[in-house]
């Protein structure tokens, strides 16, 4: 396939059009084709609440600025139940609200449930603690959200967005 053909696909899929095909390409394809499997959530993994993003949103805070303004430059860290998702407070995780719904019924019920995550050949269990956009309105296709000590359990540094695959543990 020559590297026109590849980025056309990449522009299709949502993921960066570079005309090379590697694992990030392959992910998003793969949860076209087969967006779940046995309850297994295959796709992209991406972090949220890293150092940087805290500290960009402190800044943007100190400036007076609002929390939307805030939250297009970074993270508070503070998860959907008010929980501490920043860096050192324990693995975890945020889903779209249409699968807490889809297993839980409501929002409210899937609060602090397991979440087993698989990503870089290593395994972790995590605590969702917060809420991803419904899956209509999430723009860069990952399929969870990985707080920064989910990202290190994971053997990785975030910033990442890398793929991966989730279920309910």
């Amino acid at each position: 396939m020559n590297e026109s053909t590849i980025k056309a696909i990449q522009s299709i899929i949502g993921t960066t059009p570079d005309g090379i095909w590697g694992p990030k390409s392959q992910a998003a394809l793969d949860a076209i084709i087969h967006p779940q499997t046995g309850g297994v959530h295959r796709g992209l993994a991406s972090s949220f609440a890293d150092p940087a993003d805290v500290r960009a949103f402190r800044r943007c805070k100190a400036q007076g600025k609002s929390d939307a303004e805030c939250f297009r430059v970074g993270d508070n860290g503070i998860g959907y139940w008010e929980d501490d998702c920043s860096e050192g407070s324990g693995t975890s995780c945020a889903l779209p609200p249409d699968d807490m719904i889809e297993k839980f019924g409501s929002i409210a019920a899937a609060k602090h449930a397991k979440v087993k995550v698989t990503s870089n050949n290593h395994t972790a269990i995590v605590t969702l603690k917060d809420r991803m956009p419904w899956k209509r309105n999430i723009t860069n296709k990952a399929i969870i959200d990985l707080n920064p000590d989910a990202v290190h359990a994971l053997g990785m540094n975030p910033p990442i967005l890398e793929p991966a695959t989730w279920e309910w543990a």
